[in-house]
């Protein structure tokens, strides 16, 4: 079977640069999207890169499980084992406590954790226990620190970094290796909110913050970090 990593959210943004990355350091992609015009753009832009590797790409919305199923056909149809499993893709919501809807939970919570924890389980299910997996669960800052107006959105990150670290637990002793990743603010659409206007001019460059997490997690020896807070300077 050939070794492919696959990426959430890798159509834009720091999902985008992770890829490109590993296309270049001789890696298999597949890159997941809800965008099928950004997904077209990705991969047109990650071909460019390609040197005796592969770059694929599939529609997936990773919150609905109907999806989550038909990438598990897509994986076991084309006889492709995942080694690494980047979990990037996400939304932001910025408001306050008192404009709570069931709509802005369900979206954000589906977004942010629901789609982590059905691709995660999916690949797990996929994944002969014999082979290797590195699991890559990319949250935020926000994930570790509450912030105002971000009380859905922190809700939500600190559940997927419960949900990472109970994974660990449960996974200790085993070929899985988890990895959490909390980058701080990038330059993406992930701020192009409609009715919000946030000045981003200060914030990283999702190129070198995927610079950071690539050289992080993709090691030759038997060591592996296990989480990386990426902050950028004041």
């Amino acid at each position: 079977m050939k070794k492919i990593s696959v990426i959430s959210g890798g159509s834009s943004g720091l999902g985008l640069e992770i890829a490109d990355l590993l296309v270049k350091s001789g890696k298999n992609v597949l890159i997941l999207s809800r965008n099928s015009e950004k997904i077209a753009e990705a991969s047109s832009r990650l071909k460019k890169s390609l040197k005796n590797v592969t770059a694929e790409s599939l529609i997936c919305n990773i919150g609905k499980e109907a999806d989550i199923k038909k990438l598990g056909e897509y994986l076991a149809k084309n006889e492709l084992s995942v080694n690494y499993l980047f979990n990037n893709a996400g939304m932001g919501l910025f408001t306050k406590a008192d404009t709570s809807t069931s709509e802005m939970i369900d979206t954000v919570f589906e977004a942010n954790l629901k789609g982590m924890i059905l691709l995660t389980s999916e690949i797990l299910r996929l994944t002969p226990e014999k082979e290797e997996l590195t699991i890559v669960n990319i949250m935020s800052t926000s994930a570790l620190v509450g912030r105002s107006e971000e009380t859905i959105y922190c809700a939500a990150k600190w559940g997927a970094r419960g949900y990472t670290e109970a994974l660990r637990t449960e996974l200790k002793g085993t070929n899985r290796n988890i990895i959490a990743v909390y980058p701080g603010g990038m330059k993406t659409d992930f701020w192009k909110i409609p009715g919000q206007n946030r000045n981003i001019s200060s914030f990283m460059d999702p190129a070198e913050v995927a610079e950071k997490i690539v050289n992080a997690v993709i090691v030759t020896d038997k060591m592996f970090v296990t989480d990386i807070t990426i902050n950028r300077k004041k």
